[in-house]
């Protein structure tokens, strides 16, 4: 006897935003733990899993962190579960990034100039 699989879908929803202050206030796996507690008012796990192109014995390992999301399923999993939370904390961390980058260019280019004045005021 052959079952049918009735696929259920939630209607599309755009993906909730904290401030910045909040997530900066979390980690990563506190986002991706508020994540899954908004995702399970909209899908059971197995669902949720499935959607995330995520092995569902293996999911519970990617929400603690012990498995690392890739950028694929963790955009799913933002998708489906209507939480940018996750991506929101990637972004801050990119900001910060850059923003760390440009100083340190910053002061490697501004001690060059001041050691090629340096060399020119001593010659």
């Amino acid at each position: 006897m052959k079952q049918q699989e009735i696929r259920l879908f939630a209607p599309y929803v755009e993906g909730e935003r904290l401030p910045k202050e909040q997530i900066e206030a979390m980690t990563f796996e506190e986002c991706v733990a508020k994540a899954l507690e908004i995702g399970l008012k909209r899908f059971d796990r197995k669902t949720l899993a499935k959607q995330c192109r995520i092995h569902y014995p293996h999911f519970s390992e990617y929400m603690s962190g012990a498995r690392k999301l890739d950028h694929h399923r963790l955009f799913l999993f933002c998708m489906f579960s209507g939480c940018e939370y996750p991506r929101q904390w990637l972004e801050l961390a990119e900001e910060k990034a850059r923003a760390e980058y440009k100083r340190q260019s910053a002061q490697v280019v501004g001690e060059y100039v001041q050691q090629a004045f340096a060399q020119r005021a001593a010659a």
